[in-house]
């Protein structure tokens, strides 16, 4: 009888200590991985719109509440939500407990496959060339301490991440759907 009660007991601290998917707070759901915003995007915002938007003061619950969130992905250190526009998208970046963090209107006039030359060890000239509206904050901040990365968001859904040595060539070059 004893057992019994540590087990039920045992079984019950097991089911409070449990994390499950969506218990994080959030009145949104994570979009799908196989999905852009192209496919997830049911409206299209226009630029006053975007700048609007990414002005918002207001947690990820409160913003979703007077824009509805249609995609959303988890990223480190918290939340990346995405609008689109005509050939720009406004996204802005949240922490894990839904606190705004920064928020961006980018321009997508280049297609994925602009970048489908690009390989290790060619320079940031040859990206600038490609995309020279992409962000290349460490190039402009002045410190030392940003990651040597720039960003690029395409008007076919992707979003690029290019990461750079301190000769600004090409180490990496990552994809993924916006």
């Amino acid at each position: 009888m004893r057992l019994k009660k540590y087990l039920i007991l045992f079984i019950l601290l097991f089911m409070l200590c449990s994390c499950t998917e969506g218990g994080n707070g959030l009145d949104v759901k994570i979009s799908s991985p196989n999905k852009s915003l192209l496919e997830l995007a049911s409206t299209t915002y226009d630029e006053s719109q975007l700048l609007n938007i990414i002005q918002f003061e207001g947690t990820i619950n409160e913003l979703n509440a007077q824009y509805p969130i249609e995609c959303i992905r988890k990223v480190k250190g918290g939340y990346r939500v995405s609008y689109l526009g005509d050939l720009s998208v406004a996204v802005i970046f949240f922490d894990n407990v839904g606190s705004k963090i920064l928020g961006r209107v980018y321009s997508m006039v280049r297609l994925k496959s602009e970048f489908s030359d690009l390989t290790k060890g060619q320079s940031i000239e040859t990206v600038q060339k490609i995309d020279p509206t992409g962000e290349y904050l460490f190039l402009y901040s002045g410190r030392n301490d940003l990651p040597r990365i720039s960003t690029h968001y395409t008007r076919d859904g992707s979003l690029i991440t290019i990461e750079y040595d301190s000769s600004r060539m090409i180490l990496d070059i990552k994809e993924e759907l916006i």
